[in-house]
């Protein structure tokens, strides 16, 4: 799995960082975490149409992630 270096801290969650994941939800695959929208949506495009883009927090050496719902995506 990829994950973009230097992203931001998740400041409510000790360990987590903030970025736009490529992920399928069932099954679940987190394909990547980017540093920014257009990173990520060019990632998804090149997959299959399971895939999606949101943006939230990220578990690092997992691949647990929360999505914000209220990001846009």
């Amino acid at each position: 799995m990829f994950v973009a270096k230097g992203l931001k801290a998740d400041p409510d969650n000790k360990g987590w960082v903030l970025g736009w994941e490529v992920v399928r939800g069932a099954p679940w695959h987190l394909m990547g975490v980017y540093a920014t929208k257009d990173m990520a949506e060019t990632k998804c495009s090149q997959l299959d149409k399971e895939y999606q883009v949101h943006y939230g927090s990220h578990r690092l050496g997992s691949d647990d992630f929360i999505w914000h719902p209220s990001s846009g995506s």
